[in-house]
């Protein structure tokens, strides 16, 4: 699939969504007003597996609401993603397949975005028997399912272990989801300070408690006064406590409710954060990043991301000691060339625009199934 140089419309109006640009034919908008396929979404969000995927999948719906009608699919015991998913306004159903078939109209596509393989071998085969197609996200080539659309954005894809020999593959971080304000901040220029007076830190949604206790001190340990801000995630595990602590000389708080975690991101000096969407949402900003991994298959995008000189590896969270920080942030506040070429190098990986091909792949294989559009002609 090619860009679209059509003419680029907004179809979202809320937040930092409003000036996130989308490409659509003026005859297809007219198509999307007439008809919305209907998009089913099975994604999973928790603190232990992390807010990666209902992020994905929530920043994908707000580009394709316009167009198509997505229905999420999540645990009942799921509370969590069922509240976001309502505040956004949309839909969601209990995914229990011994009903789910019999009180949804089929879909004209299911999207799939966990880690987590129960009931996936089912939902397939009844979508296989219905000829519905599947798109699946993917982190490294994880949970390799038989797929008609493949899309993994991260560092290092892999296409081993996908089932279908027929399937697309949509690959590399060109195809990252972020939220459309990380494609706007990248087109802004990143100033890079003499030195070091502001630091972001964000270890993902889950419970990062404990790491976030080391960052803390070790920045503390550094001993000079610095500005932190911290992204508390989508988990509860402390978060007022820590903020009680007497952090000097930092100046420790937290992002408030309200805050746009994108341009505090953008603002800082200094980012450290873990190994998954956060590291990229950084790399984006321009912001030089050094990311902790929370495990291995994070420490694979750690690793990758330091050989291309565009993270500092602070390894495994597990092992990460305080005193370890001190000297990598001084040699980095001494070093203003090379936070520059760690902007510049990640900014080069990353380009926020992930989400627009990916919901232009989404469209494409939706409408054509739907029989929108004829088999082959691309929107």
């Amino acid at each position: 699939m090619t860009e679209s140089s059509a003419k680029t419309l907004t179809l979202v109006s809320k937040g930092e969504y409003a000036d996130a640009p989308y490409p659509v034919h003026g005859t297809d908008l007219h198509v999307a007003q007439r008809i919305r396929p209907r998009l089913w979404v099975r994604t999973v969000a928790g603190p232990s597996i992390g807010f990666g995927h209902l992020r994905r999948s929530l920043a994908l719906a707000r580009l394709l609401e316009g167009s198509l009608e997505p229905i999420f699919l999540l645990d009942s015991s799921d509370i969590g993603s069922q509240l976001q998913v309502a505040a956004q306004g949309w839909s969601f159903e209990s995914f229990k397949l011994s009903r789910l078939w019999s009180r949804l109209s089929p879909p004209h596509g299911i999207l799939i975005d966990t880690r987590e393989t129960e009931g996936l071998a089912l939902l397939l085969e009844k979508a296989s028997e219905r000829c519905i197609p599947i798109i699946s996200i993917h982190d490294l080539g994880l949970n390799p399912l038989p797929s008609d659309i493949v899309i993994d954005g991260s560092i290092s894809p892999s296409t081993e272990g996908f089932l279908r020999n027929d399937a697309a593959f949509f690959t590399g971080t060109s195809y990252l989801v972020l939220e459309p304000v990380y494609g706007l901040l990248h087109q802004r220029h990143k100033r890079i300070a003499d030195r070091i007076g502001s630091v972001v830190v964000n270890m993902g949604g889950g419970d990062s408690g404990g790491c976030f206790v080391k960052v803390l001190e070790g920045l503390r340990l550094w001993g000079r006064e610095l500005e932190v801000a911290g992204i508390p995630g989508f988990a509860f595990w402390g978060q007022k406590a820590l903020a009680e602590i007497d952090w000097r000389p930092l100046r420790f708080r937290w992002a408030a409710p309200d805050e746009s975690v994108a341009k505090l991101i953008f603002r800082a000096d200094l980012a450290v954060t873990a190994g998954g969407l956060s590291a990229f949402e950084a790399l984006c900003t321009g912001t030089p990043l050094m990311a902790l991994a929370a495990d291995e298959f994070q420490k694979k995008t750690t690793s990758t991301l330091a050989k291309a000189d565009a993270c500092i590896d602070l390894g495994r969270m597990d092992n990460f000691k305080p005193v370890q920080l001190p000297e990598v942030v001084s040699s980095m506040d001494e070093d203003r060339k090379r936070r520059e070429r760690l902007s510049r190098r990640g900014r080069q990986i990353v380009d926020g625009r992930g989400a627009q091909r990916v919901t232009r792949v989404i469209r494409q294989t939706v409408y054509e199934h739907a029989g929108l559009v004829p088999q082959g002609v691309e929107l």
